[in-house]
């Protein structure tokens, strides 16, 4: 893949309010695309998997969900969000944010989001 790509729930205020503040934030962010206007088996992904999580395919066809895919995507923005990137990927800290993923994932109709 020339670039990366970020893969969210398009049905989800939540989520296209988060994908729209990494916009504005992140200077080197990836593509991002609602996962209901995708061909998920390109990437080798199911509907299941993509209205669970976030899914972040890096430019090295890697495919990264949940907190996971946060990480990678500080990670590869590049200073100073690499830092909190790499920091998300310690062993136990990862598990603390992938709790914290879940957590909100479970919840995301609670939060506030962008309107369709």
């Amino acid at each position: 893949m020339d670039t990366s790509l970020l893969i969210f729930d398009g049905n989800c205020g939540f989520c296209r309010r988060s994908v729209r503040v990494m916009a504005e934030r992140i200077h080197r962010h990836p593509v991002a695309a609602p996962w209901q206007s995708l061909d998920l088996s390109t990437y080798g992904l199911t509907e299941e998997e993509c209205s669970k999580a976030v899914q972040y395919v890096d430019k090295r066809s890697r495919v990264h969900a949940g907190a996971d895919a946060v990480a990678h995507v500080f990670i590869d923005a590049g200073l100073p969000w690499s830092v909190a990137g790499r920091l998300m990927c310690i062993p136990g800290i990862i598990h603390v944010c992938r709790a914290a993923y879940r957590w909100v994932a479970d919840n995301r109709s609670r939060f506030r989001g962008d309107p369709a």
